[in-house]
């Protein structure tokens, strides 16, 4: 009597292949439309920019110079500077102190400054005193989710006030300067 070979039970190669195939073209048309980045969290941000703002306050009182808070809205940037006595600015690091982008998804759409009023674009900054005082200025927030907050510094206190959503109950006050409308730098204040 003769034997017949029973049927294999496993795949063939050509059934693999075919799987394969299939598998991999769905993933090359899902694949783009997931994120495998998470969007910045806002409300973290926003701590760390009040973080910012503290750290400077206390480097102003501290060395009895003035620092600034800059902000460059187009690339989404904050960094932190020193004004040295010759008027120039010296970038600073430190604890709690680094030049860095805003994560993805988190804007700066607006800072209103004593100086300049409301910044859209462009770049602008936030001066601290050695006195203490700081000068008066709203950063604006958006976030992915189109999700918004608000940070606001007062002026003489320096206090730091965060509000969800758009905050814009109060008027920046006004800037008395001098008549031609320039800053006057620190080398005009030393020369007279």
């Amino acid at each position: 009597m003769i034997e017949r070979p029973s049927p294999s039970s496993g795949f063939t190669l050509l059934e693999i292949m075919v799987v394969l195939f299939l598998v991999t073209l769905v993933a090359l048309i899902i694949g783009p439309k997931l994120s495998f980045h998470k969007p910045g969290d806002l409300a973290k941000t926003t701590r760390e920019i009040v973080g910012e703002v503290r750290e400077l306050q206390w480097r102003a009182i501290s060395t009895q110079r003035m620092v600034r808070l800059d902000y460059d809205l187009d690339r989404g940037r904050i960094s932190a500077s020193e004004v040295a006595p010759s008027g120039n600015l010296i970038s600073l690091v430190g604890a709690g102190l680094k030049a860095h982008d805003l994560p993805k998804g988190i804007t700066l759409s607006e800072v209103m400054v004593l100086h300049e009023g409301k910044v859209h674009d462009g770049k602008t900054f936030t001066q601290f005193f050695p006195s203490g005082a700081v000068e008066s200025t709203t950063i604006f927030l958006s976030g992915p989710r189109g999700d918004r907050m608000t940070i606001v510094i007062r002026p003489l206190t320096g206090r730091i006030h965060v509000y969800p959503g758009e905050y814009r109950a109060e008027k920046m006050p006004p800037f008395y300067g001098p008549p031609s409308g320039e800053i006057p730098s620190l080398e005009d204040a030393l020369d007279q």
